[in-house]
Formats: structure tokens, C-alpha cells, sequence
């Protein structure tokens, strides 16, 4: 299911009054406990925001990650998943080393497990809905990945989709793994694994996904191309949490393994003030 982002409620001078907000508190990394202005009420007003946000944030979008709407909220959104901006500048590649994960001192920070599609080719801007089936065929290359969902605000897992989606998506970071599998029914045997400061938190697979990570592509696919940016080859979609969403704190230990790879392992540390951007 594909949320069309029609008309938002609110007007452009409380879009712009919220997304500078948004943007004044990701660059300072500093912790909010309130939503700047009132919450929107809908997923159009929702993205909205997150298209200006996107815009004034001087990055460029690599991707998308995609996330669950919860299942109490999925009839009245009219979407099961909502999608945000990857950028270029905390996107990581893993050879090895020792990771650092960023956390939004005062804000909102959790690791999540996931698989990470590279998006095999451009899709049509015109097209605004695709079925898992059609989806698929814009699966490129799976990576082991994970994804830092991070936040300046506080309150945003309380809130909920009403204050992700505008806020980033509620990603600050993207880590893509090791190549693990050339296509999706490679991703069946495949098992991942979260331990926080030495404890298993969580494991999965992508039965965790609801439809599979095809129906999170068709999800990316579609809102990416109603918000007018539209998928193109090369960027990367994370596709959901496999084994839970784990809250973080400054200083922690992270370990992920991922089924035939090296596991990934780093240390929360505090997000640093942007300058530019």
C-alpha cells in the first residue's frame, strides 16, 4: 500500500517555519523535546516538510530508507510504511574497521539491522504505484546494511510517523555492509543478529518485512516518485528492520551479524555540529 501525498494541510509559511526548525536543530546536534509548530495530521503535510527539510539540507539524497507504519495507524495514514532521505555524507561503506554510529546528544537514536537494496535501474518519474512483483525487477545487488535512525527530536518515537516522516525520516546515518545476495530468493537462509554492550537484542529475517523487502522497494519506488524524486540506479533502499528497533545511547558497543560475513561492530559516539549544511 502506497500513500499518495495529495494537498498538505498545512499552509507553505508553516512548512517552511517547521522544516527550518527541523534543519536548525540536525545541524546544531542538539537534543528538541517538542515538535516545532503543530504535528501534522497526514502523511501529504508529513512529506511536505520532508521535501523541504530534503531540500535545505546541502547533501545529496543517495537513498531512501524505509520504515513500518504501526499497524494501529495504517488505515487512517492509508500507508503500512513510510520512506526518508539517505544522504551522501552519512553514508558509510564497511571494509572492516571499527564503525562510530551518531547520536543526537539530548534527540533520539537507534540501530536497526537491515537489508540494503541497490536500486538496479532508473525508475519512470511518472509512475507512482508499483505492485511487490513490479518492484523486483528494480532489485539490484542486497547488502548486509545498518541503519542509524536518528533524530534531534526527543519525543519522535511517541509521536510517531507524524514526527518521523518530516524529520529526516528519522535517519541519521546509513552503514552498507558486504554483498549478500544477487537477488531476493537469495535472502531466505539469511539470518541477522543485534547485540548492544555484549547482549543479543534481537534477532530476524526478512519474514520480519512485511511482504518482503519487494513490498518496501514498491513502497520506495512509489513515494519517491509522488515526492518528485524518483528512484535512480545506484541508490541505495534500506528496507526495514530485521531484528528489532534498538535504542542507543552515547558510548554503547554494537555488534551485527549478518549469516557468511564477518560481523559489523562499532561504538555509539556523539553527533557533531554541521557546518555545511
Amino acid at each position: 500500500m502506497t500513500a499518495a501525498p495529495s494537498q498538505p494541510a498545512f499552509d507553505g509559511t508553516a512548512i517552511a517555519n517547521a522544516a527550518a526548525a527541523l534543519v536548525a536543530a540536525r545541524r546544531a546536534a542538539a537534543g528538541i523535546d517538542a515538535f516545532p509548530g503543530a504535528l501534522p495530521e497526514d502523511l501529504a503535510t508529513a512529506y511536505a516538510i520532508q521535501n523541504a527539510v530534503t531540500t535545505a539540507w546541502a547533501d545529496r539524497v543517495v537513498g531512501w530508507k524505509v520504515a513500518l507504519v504501526p499497524p494501529a495507524l495504517t488505515e487512517r495514514l492509508g500507508a503500512i510504511r513510510f520512506i526518508g532521505p539517505v544522504f551522501a555524507k552519512t553514508t558509510t561503506s564497511w571494509s572492516g574497521e571499527a564503525l562510530s554510529f551518531p547520536v543526537i546528544e539530548g534527540g533520539f537514536s537507534a540501530i536497526e539491522a537491515e537489508f540494503v537494496v541497490r536500486v538496479a535501474a532508473d525508475a519512470p518519474p511518472d509512475r507512482l504505484d508499483y505492485s511487490p512483483g513490479e518492484a523486483a525487477a528494480f532489485v539490484g545487488a542486497i547488502h548486509a546494511g545498518i541503519e542509524v535512525a536518528g533524530n534531534a527530536l526527543s519525543s519522535v518515537m511517541t509521536l510517531g510517523p507524524m514526527a518521523s516522516v518530516p524529520s529526516f525520516g528519522n535517519n541519521i546515518g546509513l552503514v552498507i555492509g558486504p554483498q549478500i545476495a544477487e537477488g531476493l530468493a537469495d535472502l531466505e537462509a539469511i539470518r541477522a543478529e543485534t547485540e548492544i554492550d555484549g547482549q543479543s537484542v534481537g534477532t530476524g529475517a526478512a519474514t520480519k518485512l512485511p511482504g518482503g523487502v519487494a513490498a518496501a522497494m514498491a513502497v520506495a519506488l512509489g513515494t519517491a516518485a509522488q515526492l518528485g524524486r524518483p528512484l535512480t540506479a545506484g541508490q541505495w533502499v534500506s528496507t526495514g528492520a530485521l531484528t528489532g528497533v534498538h535504542a542507543v545511547t552515547i558510548g554503547q558497543s554494537i555488534r551485527i551479524a549478518f549469516t557468511g560475513i564477518e560481523p559489523m561492530t562499532g561504538t555509539t559516539v556523539a553527533a557533531q555540529p554541521t557546518t555545511d549544511a
